[in-house]
């Protein structure tokens, strides 16, 4: 018996320590206080099994046995609402069949306490063993419920690990959670099967579970400390939906509530976990036109990706308007996720717009409204002039902004004297993919070609789509040999890279043709018209390039200007 009480003692130190870890090196998210019950039930089981053996007293010993099948019948229940929160499935904690999953643990905990004529737990009428206690005739069944709760859960996990997609976020958490799970119902049967089945075979128990609480303890915690990605969700989703003063609305991609923020629910009544009813939305909006906003409901349904912006009139309970505006949510291979609404409440401001010749005074009152509305145009005139300068599909600058910029640079260049490479990339056989994946993934490929070319040049040189399938990078301060090296890398990576195409479930490489020109002889030169330069050198890179493409392509041509 000392010696099973100190494991029991030393477990319970083992799981506070952890629980003190997490308290003080983790934000807090939904997810780590889901777990943390669990913990806690971990560390009661241990200390009221703990405390069991230290008291002589009959009636407190059986008050902490007692005590510990309360915590560890929790565990179960723990555990399935740890997987519901790891599935995002949240919204089902609302509906009445939850209520009826809570049933028999609720009926467990109270069958446990009540303990009638003894029939869960009992005192051992052999005064010679050193067993206090018996198990009763309906013990198997709390511990059956117990065990149900745990195997629904590992095969809802197995589930969502199977269904979700390579390296996401679910397929993580999923397999943190079968990996703790599965752990605790292994040392579980083991227990069973020692302590229970074959209980007459040893004249005292062995704290099998407890060893096992802490052991899953100890990979939950070590796997959420590794996860940081919940920390970040948690913050985002606080600062995202608790301080906007728009209504959110996100819908998954079978058009089912996921999320929304107070703001929706005092617009339309709706409920997370609900099918987004338009015929509900409008006979709770009957005033707004809906013709208009059913025709653009009608074009996303046919390109799942447009853009849906309408405005919403009612008169209930008094005159309003919303601007509604919803966008397609992707993930990392531009996957269609779902979609968010974001509703706007814009009748100040058409109401001002009214009555701006007839009441100067409202213009007063609303001055602090309008000079919010002068710093969004200013944060939107800042996001138009990147725009202007910025290739919208690669994110890298696009051919106007470059040749502006290398007519200032180039002579500013040759005057100080400065070595300068322009670089011609051409993606090979491009067009081969758009026909054979269609131009969504052939996108892709510009984009992930494009963002490999970036992390591979340095911060001063500049990256631009050329047009196309083509790329230039000018890289200034680099000698012929230098520039040579860097295109070499560039080839080596872009050849090397693995982009994955959605529509064949397999990633596929490409190659490009190269063409370098560098400027690093300055004898007796002197620049007459910048632009007419700009045009020669581009025109021999240009040559250079097809040159690489016409001895085979994957290949780099290396000229330079001559004087």
């Amino acid at each position: 018996m000392g010696i099973t009480m100190l494991i029991d003692f030393g477990v319970f130190l083992v799981l506070l320590a952890l629980l003190v870890f997490l308290i003080f090196t983790k934000t807090m998210s939904i997810l780590h206080r889901v777990y943390l019950a669990l913990h806690l039930a971990f560390m009661h089981w241990a200390f009221l099994q703990f405390a069991a053996y230290t008291t002589p007293y009959l009636p407190y010993k059986f008050l902490f046995v007692q005590s510990s099948y309360v915590a560890l019948s929790l565990t179960g229940l723990g555990s399935f609402v740890l997987t519901l929160y790891i599935m995002n499935k949240s919204s089902f904690f609302k509906t009445f069949t939850f209520k009826l999953l809570l049933l028999p643990c609720i009926l467990a905990v109270v069958f446990i306490l009540a303990n009638p004529n003894e029939l869960f737990l009992t005192l051992n009428q052999d005064v010679t063993s050193a067993k206090v206690f018996a198990y009763g005739k309906l013990f198997g069944l709390v511990i059956g419920q117990m065990f149900i709760y745990v195997i629904i859960s590992l095969t809802m996990l197995t589930w969502s690990y199977i269904r979700s997609a390579h390296r996401s976020v679910t397929r993580k958490l999923s397999k943190f959670a079968i990996n703790g799970l599965g752990l605790l119902m292994l040392f579980g049967i083991i227990d069973l099967f020692i302590n229970i089945i074959n209980i007459s075979l040893f004249s005292s128990y062995f704290p099998i579970l407890s060893i096992g609480m802490m052991c899953a303890a100890f990979y939950m915690t070590y796997q959420l400390n590794r996860i940081n990605v919940l920390d970040i969700i948690d913050l985002a989703h606080r600062d995202v939906m608790n301080t906007m003063s728009v209504g959110i609305l996100v819908l998954d991609r079978d058009s089912f509530i996921v999320e929304m923020n107070k703001h929706v629910q005092d617009i339309i009544p709706l409920q997370i976990g609900s099918y987004f009813d338009m015929k509900l939305i409008q006979d709770h909006i009957p005033d707004t036109d809906w013709s208009k906003i059913e025709k653009q409901f009608i074009i996303r349904k046919n390109d799942p990706y447009y853009k849906l912006e309408f405005e919403i009139y009612t008169k209930n309970p008094t005159e309003s308007y919303l601007q509604v505006q919803s966008t397609p949510i992707l993930n990392q291979r531009s996957k269609l996720m779902g979609y968010m609404f974001t509703m706007h409440e814009v009748t100040e401001i058409k109401q001002l717009a009214e009555s701006t010749k007839r009441q100067n005074t409202l213009l007063q009152q609303r001055n602090s409204e309008l000079i919010k509305t002068q710093e969004k145009l200013y944060e939107a005139n800042k996001k138009l002039e990147k725009i202007a300068i910025t290739d919208v599909l690669t994110e890298c600058y696009n051919r106007r902004y470059l040749m502006q910029f290398l007519e200032y640079e180039l002579p500013r260049n040759i005057a100080n004297r400065v070595p300068f490479t322009i670089i011609i990339i051409d993606i090979d056989y491009f067009k081969l993919i758009n026909d054979a994946y269609g131009h969504l993934n052939g996108d892709v490929v510009l984009v992930q070609t494009a963002r490999k070319v970036n992390e591979t040049i340095r911060k001063q040189d500049i990256l631009a789509r050329y047009g196309g399938e083509e790329f230039i990078i000018y890289l200034p301060q680099l000698s012929r040999a230098e520039a040579q090296q860097k295109a070499e890398d560039i080839k080596n990576e872009i050849e090397n890279n693995r982009i994955w195409i959605e529509e064949v479930k397999d990633e596929i490489s490409v190659t490009i043709s190269v063409g370098v020109v560098t400027f690093e002889n300055y004898d007796q030169f002197h620049i007459t018209d910048s632009k007419v330069l700009l045009h020669e050198i581009m025109s021999l890179a240009d040559t250079a390039l097809y040159e690489a493409k016409y001895k085979g392509r994957n290949l780099i041509v290396n000229r330079s200007f001559a004087i």
